[in-house]
């Protein structure tokens, strides 16, 4: 694992390495979470949500399945093609 070092600025800033950013397509305006584990302080990239449309096909399948683990599936399969851009 890579580690670079930065430093804090009088305001508590400090700027990521761009080689971070790039790795993990972070522009101005992005959002981070921030949580302390111990010493460790972690950044992990939040990516916006867009809530499905009122014409998703995703609801047309709302019930009809008996098999609960079936539909989970489907849901999985859904959020990877919204992931891929293959829905809009």
């Amino acid at each position: 694992m890579q580690v670079e070092l930065v430093k804090l600025t009088s305001k508590g800033q400090l700027t990521l390495p761009k080689e971070y950013r790039d790795k993990l397509r972070l522009d101005k305006g992005s959002h981070l979470s921030v949580s302390v584990k111990g010493d460790t302080l972690l950044l992990k990239k939040v990516y916006e949500l867009t809530p499905l449309s009122e014409n998703d096909p995703i609801w047309d399948m709302v019930g009809i399945f008996d098999d609960r683990r079936r539909a989970a599936t489907v849901s999985m399969e859904h959020d990877n093609c919204l992931a891929d851009g293959e829905l809009g």
